[in-house]
């Protein structure tokens, strides 16, 4: 479940696939006002590090703009318009905005307005997120560490270390979550002397995927 300001969405990942086409999600309005909403989906991929959104009618909303009054809940349904290809993921963006309310009589300051962005992934029959992992030494006091994915799904890594081999504490520790979609690529700068010093490096990741364990020698840019 999400929380936005005066609103509460679940589930907060949707996951459709060949054997399910459709499903719900609830928006409850937890404020008191009447609120309406609109909602959209678009595309959603990447082009190694730069994530694009664009227009895309693949997937069916209904209804597409509802209000909700103080203390409710809306479900909207969504699904896909036609079966999806079973050997490589789609990916969506779920947005939600809020309509702006006309302005009370009299009414002085700033109103915050619900926008949330939810992924949506339409599964392939297999799952094969295949990662490569780099990590570059950009000076002394500095590494990138880099992650792309080569796979036909993505994979959301949730946390991170870096340690050197023979430690036993990490000297980089990051919870994280981000989305390494198909053809993506994500960076991370780690500013830490000991570990840019090192000869080799451990790195582990907490993903949706299962956990990940690589030694990496950082190379030189």
């Amino acid at each position: 479940m999400l929380k936005a300001g005066s609103y509460t969405v679940k589930p907060v990942r949707i996951e459709l696939s060949v054997r399910q086409l459709r499903t719900t999600f609830q928006i409850q309005n937890t404020g008191d006002e009447p609120s309406t909403i609109q909602a959209h989906v678009a595309a959603w991929y990447a082009n190694g590090a730069e994530e694009v959104l664009t227009d895309n009618d693949e997937i069916l909303l209904n209804p597409p703009i509802f209000t909700i009054a103080a203390g409710h809940a809306q479900f909207v349904r969504l699904g896909l318009r036609h079966a999806p290809p079973d050997t490589r993921e789609g990916t969506y963006r779920l947005i939600l905005e809020e309509v702006p309310p006309p302005p009370k009589p009299g009414f002085i300051g700033v109103t915050t307005l619900l926008n949330v962005s939810l992924p949506i992934f339409v599964k392939p029959r297999i799952s094969t997120p295949q990662l490569v992992w780099e990590i570059k030494r950009v000076s002394a006091e500095e590494l990138r560490l880099s992650v792309q994915n080569h796979g036909n799904a993505h994979v959301q890594v949730r946390k991170l270390t870096v340690a050197m081999s023979n430690a036993s504490e990490p000297g980089f520790a990051l919870a994280t979550a981000a989305y390494v979609l198909q053809n993506g690529r994500k960076e991370w700068a780690i500013r830490n002397g000991q570990l840019a010093a090192a000869g080799k490096l451990l790195v582990e990741a907490q993903t949706d995927n299962g956990e990940i364990r690589e030694d990496l020698v950082p190379d030189r840019p």
